[in-house]
């Protein structure tokens, strides 16, 4: 097994399999907090099991998309990432 997948499912098991935001069971997208792009790692404690929505409404994905597949209006995008993003780093506190 690759060394990102067994990162993942160790992420996928601290968080059993739910997403950290919603509380949606069986989720299985695992999600860097500080993305890698910013120098972000793979480090267990840079990563968040998200579900679908919760990983797309904050990953830098076109709005458009967003409001196809999840019915999000778009006037409201920006309050729903900021809402996933402030409960992410309550996690985070938590977990520290």
């Amino acid at each position: 097994m690759s060394e990102w997948r067994e990162i993942r499912q160790k992420v996928l098991q601290r968080d059993n399999r739910q997403c950290q935001v919603c509380g949606k069971e069986h989720s299985g997208q695992v999600h860097h907090i500080l993305p890698r792009s910013q120098g972000g790692t793979n480090d267990l404690a840079n990563l968040i099991t998200l579900c679908g929505k919760c990983h797309m409404v904050i990953s830098p994905v076109p709005e458009w998309l967003l409001t196809k597949l999840w019915q999000i209006p778009s006037e409201e995008i920006s309050a729903a990432s900021q809402a996933i993003q402030d409960r992410i780093n309550e996690v985070v506190r938590e977990r520290s």
